[in-house]
C-alpha cells in the first residue's frame, strides 16, 4: 500500500467508533468482496472511492488498501 492510500485509510480508521472497529474486524474483509454499505460516506470522507457496481446488485468493492489494513489489524491466528 503506498503511503499515501496508508494514512487516508488510517485517518479513516481513527474516525470510527469502537464498536465499528470491531465490526470491520470481525467481518473479515478481502479484496473485492462487498463492503457494507455503511462505510462507504466514510471512506469517500476520507478521499478512498470504493468501486461501485450495479449486478447482480447495487453495491461497493472492498478496496484492496481496506482490506490490506484491515488484515493487519487482527490478531495473528496461530
Amino acid at each position: 500500500m503506498n503511503s499515501r492510500h496508508g494514512a487516508r485509510v488510517a485517518q479513516w480508521w481513527e474516525a470510527l467508533d469502537p464498536s465499528a472497529r470491531k465490526a470491520l474486524l470481525d467481518l473479515h474483509l478481502v479484496e473485492g468482496g462487498r463492503l457494507p454499505e455503511q462505510f462507504v460516506r466514510g471512506l469517500k470522507d476520507h478521499g478512498i472511492h470504493p468501486v461501485q457496481w450495479e449486478e447482480p446488485e447495487a453495491g461497493h468493492i472492498v478496496p484492496a488498501e481496506v482490506a490490506e489494513f484491515l488484515a493487519g489489524k487482527r490478531p495473528a491466528s496461530g
